[in-house]
């Protein structure tokens, strides 16, 4: 795994705690932080599961194809701050 990893994780628990901080304990602060949450470890587990795969595979000479990890890492952390940065939008917009 490469620092890019923990880095995109960190950037998820830091959106998830301004959430809660800008909204407080409420529903439209817990749940952005949980979709945000979800998107770090989502891409973190899928990248842990691409360097288990190699770490297996490195020394057989079978190359095992693990783009298809990294895409789902990608696309689930997108969707997770994608998901928190729109339900942020959302109740900026329809609050007095």
């Amino acid at each position: 795994m490469n620092p890019m990893d923990f880095i995109l994780l960190l950037v998820s628990i830091a959106v998830a705690v301004m959430s809660v901080i800008t909204q407080g304990w409420t529903f439209n602060g817990i749940g952005p932080a949980i979709l945000s949450i979800a998107g770090g470890m989502w891409q973190f587990w899928m990248q842990s599961l691409r360097h288990r795969s190699w770490l297996r595979h490195r020394d057989s000479g079978f190359d095992s194809g693990t783009q298809h990890l990294a895409l789902s890492a990608a696309v689930g952390w997108f969707i997770g701050m994608a998901g928190t940065m729109i339900w942020l939008m959302i109740t900026r917009i329809n609050e007095p």
